[in-house]
């Protein structure tokens, strides 16, 4: 007898039991016939490549012939877990390794006969205090790093949005180009092109925030409409995300109404726009984490952008049908803006450390802060040195 719970899946199986956890969990017992019968109740489950979507009264049966690829398929898709460094203290503090990435509009060319372009990359160590009230950041000088690459559109490159870990690899994306790269060491591997909008254009994505949810990597823009200098709107690819298979298959979805609701709930609906760079999926909140970089309440105005900054830190449950306002501080720096965001570990994704990214005509500026997601401070924001436009931060 195969029984169907809300929340389990049974399915028979020859001569194992196995059990599978995800967005259902499914256990194989002994089989009952040559195939199987899956029945489903309000939830979803993906199996060999055929996706059961939710029924919220009604059960429904299933046949499913080749169940022992059921198997392969979970060994085939298992991501190598996340790995971060941590040193304990005796005092109960404990310190975690950062690294940071540098978006440098306009590219830094590095060799113009060979016509290469590089990012920076900069360590550190924070160190959070046994009760978790009190943070250190300190930034490890000498630790710059050159990454290059021939990669570029018109001119520029290498000017990586992001950074964020993936089945043991680094990831950052650059958001002129539309590469996706793994960074080894001193080197940007080119792994995967996002093309914008749909996938139907030439043109590379705008790359602007990375995250990993459900053992794939989500990829979006601004997620606001483009305009041109006298506020009108010229195209709504931005809007679009992408998402990627551990093998590299990409896959695009249109966010314009989760955007639109986004803005809408946080009180800034149409005219006005929020504009994204610091995207992050919580998987033990199982929350949505958006820190929008600009925030306006009336037409976008290139001049009068660049003071736009916002203390907004809006949370999502998983369907991005409702929307969670929490204020970080006061704003006392409308022309800085959120960039980047990372969970401290070990800390129920409730503490995280932000990049803010000030620009002023060509003259830019980084900073630090950490906050909770209750929104109070526990570190102002504190400035990197040097005028490099840092946009990616990641626990390593």
């Amino acid at each position: 007898m195969v029984l169907a719970l809300r929340t389990l899946l049974t399915v028979t199986l020859h001569a194992r039991c196995i059990a599978l956890t995800g967005v259902a969990n499914i256990k194989m017992s002994t089989p009952t016939s040559a195939s199987t019968l899956v029945f489903v109740v309000g939830t979803i489950a993906r199996i060999d490549d055929q996706t059961f979507w939710r029924f919220d009264k009604s059960i429904s049966i299933f046949r499913i012939n080749n169940v022992k690829n059921v198997k392969n398929n979970i060994v085939k898709n298992k991501i190598i877990p996340r790995n971060i460094t941590m040193e304990r203290h005796v005092n109960g503090s404990v310190t975690y390794h950062l690294l940071a990435i540098t978006d440098i509009d306009r590219g830094e060319k590095e060799d113009v006969k060979k016509w290469t372009w590089r990012a920076i990359t900069r360590r550190g160590r924070l160190t959070l205090s046994a009760d978790k009230k009190t943070v250190n950041v300190e930034w490890i000088k000498g630790s710059d790093r050159n990454l290059t690459s021939g990669f570029n559109h018109k001119g520029r490159g290498m000017e990586l949005s992001d950074l964020s870990e993936f089945n043991g690899h680094l990831l950052a994306p650059d958001d002129k180009t539309g590469m996706l790269y793994e960074i080894k060491g001193e080197k940007a591997i080119p792994w995967v092109f996002l093309n914008s909008g749909p996938g139907n254009t030439t043109e590379g994505m705008k790359i602007e925030w990375l995250t990993v949810k459900d053992g794939k990597v989500y990829a979006g823009g601004h997620g606001c409409e483009l305009w041109n200098k006298t506020g009108h709107v010229i195209s709504e690819n931005q809007m679009w995300i992408k998402v990627i298979s551990k093998g590299g298959q990409v896959r695009s979805k249109n966010w314009r109404n989760v955007y639109r609701r986004m803005r809408k709930a946080a009180g800034y609906g149409t005219p006005g726009y929020l504009k994204h760079e610091a995207v992050q999926w919580s998987p033990i909140q199982r929350m949505w984490y958006f820190l929008p970089r600009r925030a306006s309440t009336t037409r976008f105005n290139a001049k009068e952008d660049e003071r736009k900054g916002a203390n907004l830190l809006i949370l999502a449950k998983s369907n991005l049908k409702q929307f969670f306002v929490v204020r970080i501080g006061k704003l006392e720096h409308p022309e800085r803006g959120f960039s980047a965001l990372d969970f401290i570990p070990n800390t129920d994704d409730k503490l995280m450390i932000a990049l803010k990214t000030e620009e002023m005509g060509r003259a830019t500026k980084s900073y630090f802060t950490v906050f909770s997601l209750n929104g109070t401070v526990l570190l102002p924001d504190q400035k990197l040195d040097d005028h490099y436009k840092f946009e990616g931060i990641c626990f390593v």
